[in-house]
């Protein structure tokens, strides 16, 4: 998995904690935002929406944090993300919330 992301981007450090706190084996790639290199190739081919994160994890590509947290919790089986539903839809809820 790859991981494209930039430090400043509150969207990002979600992520970028996660993968932390986990120990997860993910390549990072820091867009540089400063310079515009997320308006530029090859990061537009990648996201032509031109925002980070991005996830890479072989032919599937996710744009959105929230998408790409609760895909990489499910993946590791993390106890941050339950397997059960009702408990899964609490955490949901709260996601939802701050990305209102």
């Amino acid at each position: 998995m790859k991981l494209h992301y930039h430090p400043v981007s509150m969207t990002s450090r979600p992520l970028m904690f996660f993968i932390e706190d986990n120990g997860l084996d993910i390549e990072m790639n820091v867009i540089d935002l400063m310079t515009g290199e997320h308006y530029k190739e090859p990061f537009t081919k990648i996201n032509p929406s031109r925002l980070v994160p991005v996830l890479e994890d072989g032919d599937l590509t996710l744009t959105e944090s929230s998408a790409i947290l609760k895909y990489v919790a499910d993946k590791i089986e993390s106890p941050a993300y339950p397997r059960d539903l009702k408990k899964r839809a609490r955490v949901n809820e709260v996601m939802d919330w701050f990305n209102t």
